[in-house]
C-alpha cells in the first residue's frame, strides 16, 4: 500500500462502520401517529406500523426484528411505542441509544414529536458524537502511521534501530489508547451503578412514607402500638 492509499481505504472502512437509521417512528396505543422522514419509505413505515400492532399494550421491553437488508428495534414503554429501522451493519447500541434518546427528550417534550424525531436521528447518525466510534478512528490513526512508517522504511531503506524506536512510540500509543478505553468503560459502569443506587434509594424512601401515612409514625394503626384496656382498681369491701 501507498500512504494514500490506505488512507483512502481506511476512509471506506469507517463510511461502513457508520450505517445509519433510516426510519424511525411513535406510536400510541398501537397507530403511528409521528414518523420521520415522511413519506419516503413507504415500504418500511408499513412494515413498522406491523410490528407496533404486534405490540402488547403496557410491554415494557426491547426487541429486533431481522429482515434481509435492514433490522427493525423497538423500544416499548406503556402504551408508547419507539421504533426504528436501519441497515443490518447498524450497531445494536446506535440503534437502542437513538430509541433511549427518543423517549428521554418526549418525556420532557412532547409538543413537537416529528422535530424531536428529526434532531435525534440526525445526532446519533453522526459518526462524530459516538464516542467508541471515535476511539476507534484513533485506533486507525494508529494504523495509519505504522502503514506509512512501513512504506517509509521500505522506500528510504532507514536503519532497524530507528524503526524499533518508532515502533516503541506506537506501541506506548496503543497502551494510551487502551486505558482509555478502559477508563471510558469504568465511567459507564459507575454511573450505572449510580441510577441504580438512586433508585433503590427513592423506593425505600417511597416504603417508608408509604408505612408512615398507612399505620402512622408510632404504627399504632397496623397492631404495633399497646391496645389492650386500662387495668381497674378493686372496689372497696364493705
Amino acid at each position: 500500500y501507498t500512504r494514500t492509499s490506505w488512507k483512502d481505504y481506511s476512509r471506506k472502512l469507517s463510511v461502513f462502520r457508520t450505517m445509519p437509521i433510516v426510519y424511525a417512528a411513535i406510536a400510541q396505543k398501537n397507530e403511528i401517529f409521528a414518523e420521520y422522514p415522511e413519506r419516503e419509505h413507504p415500504k418500511l413505515a408499513e412494515v413498522c406500523a406491523k410490528i407496533v400492532k404486534q405490540v402488547p399494550i403496557n410491554e415494557n421491553r426491547r426487541k429486533t426484528l431481522e429482515e434481509t437488508t435492514y433490522n427493525f428495534h423497538y423500544k416499548s414503554f406503556g402504551e408508547r411505542v419507539y421504533i426504528c429501522a436501519a441497515h443490518k451493519e447498524t450497531p445494536l447500541r446506535q440503534a437502542y441509544a437513538f430509541l433511549e434518546s427518543l423517549e428521554s427528550y418526549l418525556s420532557k417534550d412532547f409538543n413537537s414529536p416529528k422535530k424531536v424525531l428529526k434532531e435525534r436521528m440526525e445526532y446519533h447518525n453522526d459518526p462524530s458524537n459516538d464516542k467508541l466510534s471515535n476511539l476507534q478512528n484513533e485506533i486507525d490513526g494508529v494504523k495509519d502511521v505504522m502503514m506509512d512508517n512501513i512504506d517509509r522504511v521500505l522506500q528510504r531503506g532507514e536503519k532497524l534501530e530507528t524503526m524499533a524506536v518508532r515502533s516503541d512510540q506506537l506501541a506506548s500509543n496503543a497502551q494510551d489508547f487502551h486505558r482509555s478505553s478502559r477508563s471510558l468503560k469504568r465511567a459507564y459502569c459507575m454511573k450505572h451503578v449510580k441510577l441504580v443506587a438512586l433508585v433503590a434509594g427513592l423506593i425505600v424512601v417511597l416504603i417508608v412514607i408509604i408505612l408512615f401515612v398507612v399505620c402512622n409514625p408510632d404504627f399504632s394503626k397496623c397492631g404495633g402500638g399497646d391496645h389492650s384496656p386500662p387495668l381497674q382498681s378493686p372496689s372497696p369491701k364493705a
